[in-house]
């Protein structure tokens, strides 16, 4: 695992409910839970990345707090520490969009857009 793929599930695992690199949740997983993209920049690369947080509900009140919590913890951008240096993440506009899923009406996701900053891997 590279000090950047660390750094993002240090990041995404701080919310208090499990994080998956995306498509890679196992079978059995429970919601609510986060998966992001493990996406690794060239040396001093950026990249833009998301996330999407899930939830099993018929409102979207507790996915929403979620995210707030998400947002309140990257503020103008947050610096994660590896043992290489560091990495950092901002938002990007627009961060969060709910996204709907056919055929499923108590499955909630939130979309957030997220830039990637890298200058050690």
């Amino acid at each position: 695992m590279t000090n950047v793929s660390k750094a993002l599930y240090q990041f995404f695992s701080g919310f208090g409910i499990p994080a998956y690199v995306e498509y890679t949740p196992p079978d059995d997983a429970a919601l609510p839970y986060i998966t992001y993209q493990d996406i690794v920049p060239e040396w001093r690369g950026e990249a833009q990345i998301y996330a999407r947080v899930w939830y099993r509900d018929t409102s979207f009140v507790a996915i929403n707090a979620k995210v707030d919590q998400i947002e309140a913890a990257i503020g103008e951008g947050v610096s994660i520490p590896t043992s290489g240096g560091a990495v950092y993440l901002s938002k990007v506009s627009p961060f969060g969009q709910n996204m709907p899923m056919e055929g499923d009406d108590t499955l909630r996701v939130k979309y957030l857009l997220f830039n990637l900053q890298a200058p050690t891997t």
